[in-house]
């Protein structure tokens, strides 16, 4: 068998496009794509959470959100403990009772108090933090916590549930 000669190209060969061949393919670059594609479908989702806030199904698992007003009642007695130490601190205790006047389970959300002075206006204000999670239908629980080093001018309480803003 006769071995066979080298080819020679010629230079109109050579000037002649290479075959059909697939570009090769950079995996970095596709799984960056993917990647920013991503992180733009999340912060579209969080944008309309925000704006929209949680459908019915997720606060019914409950999923903390921007959540209604519950229908829970807070009762605040009369007289608050509202005094001064004899080292001259100003202690003040605020206590009530928060009522499920509901026939289901609610879900009980922190409450905001304010301490308000003579003309209304707020002077101090904290979150106290539910003393129950849940509480069941017609049923109460007592909450208290006590402040020091509050301003003298607070006179009066108000009280509402810490929600956020929506």
């Amino acid at each position: 068998m006769p071995e066979a000669e080298p080819r020679v190209i010629t230079a109109s060969e050579a000037e002649q496009p290479l075959p059909f061949r697939r570009a090769r393919r950079n995996p970095a670059k596709r799984w960056t794509m993917i990647a920013a594609a991503a992180a733009l479908l999340m912060i579209g989702a969080t944008g309309a959470l925000y704006w929209f806030g949680l459908p019915g199904w997720a606060q019914g698992l409950g999923i903390p959100g921007m959540a209604d007003e519950p229908d829970l009642v807070i009762e605040l007695p009369p007289n608050q403990d509202h005094r001064e130490l004899p080292d001259g601190t100003i202690y003040f205790a605020a206590s009530g009772v928060i009522i499920n006047p509901t026939d289901r389970e609610q879900r009980v959300p922190p409450i905001l108090a304010e301490l308000r002075d003579a003309q209304g206006t707020i002077v101090y204000s904290w979150t106290i933090k539910p003393p129950v999670r849940m509480l069941p239908p017609n049923e109460k629980v007592n909450f208290s916590e006590a402040k020091l080093d509050i301003p003298r001018r607070a006179t009066q309480l108000t009280v509402s549930w810490a929600l956020p803003k929506g």
